[in-house]
């Protein structure tokens, strides 16, 4: 009589290939995040510089195009962020985060 290995007693090639590339896809998830995250801290620091500046110095309505632009920027940013985090968490590629990006820059 042969010797049946056990039902849990090791993983299948296949299951291990299918939890590295979880894995993988979970650290580019978490390394674009910590990205975006970054670059909207920056623009938000940039934009509220820019602000100041533009009122203290009685030029606001002639800097508010540039301040607009760069707001949408942002939002855009938080958008994709959000797509991120979709992803990560349910691993589904959700497009509506998409369809509001491009609707944002095409406008």
């Amino acid at each position: 009589m042969a010797a049946t290995p056990k039902t849990g007693s090791r993983i299948p090639a296949r299951e291990r290939v299918a939890q590295t590339f979880t894995l993988v896809e979970d650290i580019v998830y978490v390394g674009l995040g910590v990205l975006l995250a970054g670059s909207v801290a920056v623009l938000l620091v940039n934009v509220g510089i820019a602000f100041w500046r533009n009122v203290a110095g009685g030029a606001f309505a002639d800097g508010v195009i540039a301040l607009l632009d760069q707001m949408l920027l942002i939002l855009m940013i938080v958008e994709l962020l959000y797509t991120v985090q979709v992803s990560f968490r349910e691993h589904v590629l959700v497009p509506e985060p998409f369809l509001i990006v491009g609707a944002m820059a095409g406008g």
